[in-house]
């Protein structure tokens, strides 16, 4: 993970977390469970990760998403998520593949950006102000948590 402001760039883990601490956000950095190394499903090879996360913040379910340039009209699919929102709900991702960018609007203070890479959960608390964007390379697989089987509208 990495944190880039109008200041300053964070690439440690702990300044990261005390960085997005300050604005509600939480991250947390999993590595796999060891499995057999077969197996290809996200939501199996970070099962325990994905189950404490649920317990510890009262969320209900778990899928994958993958975007990458072979996905039909990726572009079009993106136009949302690259305009300034929130939701009533908290944005969870953790990063199974690939990588991507939040930018955050705390209101308080300047906008940011966190790049987001394999092993990176991010939770954007609800009612924050965010956009995401795919890197140059145009891949990620990410593990969406939400509280409801889901639920998860932009408002913009």
């Amino acid at each position: 993970m990495k944190i880039v402001t109008k200041e300053k760039t964070i690439t440690s883990s702990k300044e990261a977390k005390d960085f997005l601490g300050k604005y509600g956000l939480y991250a947390e950095f999993w590595e796999p469970e060891e499995v057999d190394p077969s197996i290809s499903d996200a939501l199996v090879r970070f099962k325990s990760q994905i189950e404490k996360l649920k317990k510890k913040f009262g969320y209900a379910s778990a899928d994958v998403c993958e975007l990458n340039t072979k996905s039909p009209n990726l572009d079009k699919i993106l136009e949302p998520f690259m305009k300034e929102h929130h939701h009533t709900d908290d944005e969870v991702r953790f990063t199974a593949e690939g990588e991507g960018i939040f930018g955050i609007n705390p209101l308080v203070d300047p906008p940011f950006k966190i790049y987001v890479e394999k092993g990176d959960l991010l939770v954007v608390p609800a009612n924050t102000r965010h956009w995401f964007e795919l890197t140059e390379k145009k891949n990620i697989q990410c593990i969406r948590v939400f509280k409801e089987n889901p639920k998860w509208e932009a408002i913009y």
